[in-house]
């Protein structure tokens, strides 16, 4: 990607996440989901840890790590999403004792500006599948924890071994959100991991069932976009059915559609 490219698409996730900030805030699927109490669980935050939440979106995981203790960088790339964030998080422990410190930072996923081997854990919630490089975000999120130290990231999945699905699925997410750039598999991210040094301790694969109108709702899609939208979950092939698992009504009338995507949770250590 040319640095005109890398500029031009950070803009776009500026915003596209600069104006729906606190629809990530509010989102039930973000702030109390499976996925987040199973990645605070298993990044085995302690009091005193100096931790970094990558992409903090309406700030959840950096919240659930300052309530046990931890001193929490919240980073991420758009300024009205921090901004969110914080008043939510101050919102949340004004009245709570033993909370770590938090600090805030507008930060490149790509490009982590901490010295090697200073941080105890880094985390990344349903954000990587817009970063252009989850490989080299990877690799930065090693490079500055210290040994013995956790990486946790959740990120929805793709197909596995079969890109045509697998490229469906993207489109589909991307017509969505303009700024969603690509979600790998899971093979994608194991080799990720070991490329970055990073030792597997938990890999898991958990269903997030979606509702489609709220789904389309938090990026506020127009009717033309809803349309297709929805037009590619009942002309998806048969592949692409087996994942996205879709419960469609019938055309014109009342009621809800729902369809999953797939996060993987995986948590390495620097050895």
């Amino acid at each position: 990607m040319s640095d005109q490219e890398s500029r031009d698409l950070t803009q776009k996730v500026q915003r596209q996440f600069g104006a729906y900030a606190q629809n990530y805030v509010n989102s039930t699927v973000h702030s109390s989901s499976y996925s987040l109490d199973r990645l605070l669980d298993l990044m085995a935050i302690a009091p005193g840890q100096r931790v970094l939440d990558v992409a903090t979106g309406g700030g959840h995981v950096a919240l659930g790590m300052a309530k046990r203790g931890a001193d929490v960088i919240a980073s991420d790339l758009t300024p009205k999403m921090l901004i969110a964030a914080r008043s939510f998080i101050n919102e949340q422990i004004q009245f709570q004792s033993h909370v770590g410190h938090i600090s805030y930072a507008q930060i490149d996923a790509l490009s982590l500006p901490y010295e090697p081997m200073t941080l105890d854990r880094v985390t990344c919630r349903i954000a990587p599948h817009h970063f252009p490089s989850a490989e080299q975000f990877v690799r930065e999120a090693a490079r500055v924890i210290k040994p013995g130290g956790l990486v946790g990231v959740v990120d929805q999945i793709a197909p596995a071994n079969d890109r045509k699905a697998a490229d469906y699925v993207n489109a589909f997410e991307r017509l969505r959100d303009p700024s969603h750039q690509w979600e790998h598999d899971q093979p994608d991210w194991e080799s990720f991991f070991d490329l970055a040094g990073l030792r597997t301790i938990h890999v898991e694969v958990c269903r997030n069932r979606l509702e489609f109108g709220w789904w389309v709702q938090m990026q506020n899609c127009a009717p033309n976009v809803v349309t297709r939208l929805e037009a590619m979950l009942r002309q998806a092939p048969h592949a692409v059915t087996e994942w996205l698992q879709p419960e469609l009504k019938e055309p014109g009338l009342p009621g809800a559609i729902y369809f999953s995507l797939w996060q993987l949770i995986l948590i390495g250590v620097k050895d």
